[in-house]
This record gives structure tokens, C-alpha cells and sequence, in this order.
């Protein structure tokens, strides 16, 4: 049996979701909608200006970042809260709060060894990036999952 590629799983899907990308310089606002666009979506990548993955935003990280109030002073006035969320969405890039270290993958690689890296890192994510290291999909832990219920371990092989 040739052993899957990422290229040959992705073209294995019904479905392709648009890519969760946001500039450098995008606001906090816009990446808050680029998130909620991808209704499955935990996470956004940073690109810049060429389209090359530089990080991204966790679902996780973002929700800390925006209601840091909440947890730690339990501001009971809604008008400090709601100031410091329009500050920070006017303020804050994506560069700003985005993480740096994004692991990555190429499609030309067997897909067992990708999916046994994102085990290893545990990431639920993976950006497919050609070779110049511009993104041309996403690798999601629940296609995975799907691909498994439907053809079992084998598939891994």
C-alpha cells in the first residue's frame, strides 16, 4: 500500500475550509472575525506580506488576552471593560500577541509522520506551506480523527 501523503489527504476531503489568516498588522477585531469566519476554528495564522506563516493565535489565547479584566480584578464597572476591550482592538496587532513558534508541514510528506509530530507537539493545527513557506491549507486533528473512523489505523500506515 503507498503510504498518504498530506497532499493526497487533502485532496481526500469533501470539503476544503477557508484558510484562518490574518496579516501581521491585522487588528485584534479582525482577527477575532477571522476566527469566528471559520466556525471550527481555534486557531489563526499570522502571515506576512508573501503569504510565509510568522505564528499564530490560539482560540485560548486570544480569550485571555481580550478578558484578562475578568479573571484577575473582577472590575464591576462595565464601562473600564468596555473601554479596555475597544482599546484593544484598536490597538494590538496580530504581530503583538501572536506566538512565534508554529510547527510546520510540507504536503509532499507521509502523512504518519506528520500526524505522529502533531502528537509529539501537541498541536490540533499544522499549516501546510509550500516551498517558500507560504500557506496553502491546514492540517486539523478532527479531519484526522474523521479519516480514522472511517479507514481505520491503516490509514496512518
Amino acid at each position: 500500500m503507498k503510504r498518504l501523503t498530506v497532499k493526497d489527504f487533502l485532496n481526500s476531503l469533501p470539503h476544503r475550509a477557508e484558510l484562518p489568516i490574518v496579516k501581521k498588522e491585522s487588528s485584534l477585531r479582525e482577527v477575532l472575525q477571522a476566527m469566528i469566519k471559520r466556525h471550527r476554528g481555534r486557531i489563526v495564522y499570522v502571515v506576512d506580506f508573501e503569504g510565509k506563516v510568522n505564528g499564530l493565535i490560539s482560540l485560548d489565547n486570544l480569550k485571555d488576552i481580550i478578558f484578562h479584566h475578568y479573571l484577575k480584578s473582577r472590575v464591576s464597572d462595565p464601562l473600564v471593560i468596555t473601554e479596555h476591550i475597544v482599546e484593544l482592538f484598536t490597538s494590538e496587532k496580530a504581530e503583538d500577541v501572536m506566538d512565534a513558534g508554529v510547527s510546520i508541514c510540507h504536503e509532499h510528506e507521509c502523512l504518519h509522520d506528520v500526524v505522529t509530530r502533531m502528537i509529539e507537539r501537541n498541536v490540533k493545527d499544522m499549516p501546510v506551506v509550500d516551498q517558500k513557506g507560504r500557506i496553502i491549507a491546514d492540517l486539523d486533528i478532527l479531519d484526522l480523527l474523521e479519516l480514522w473512523l472511517k479507514k481505520g489505523e491503516e490509514a496512518f500506515q
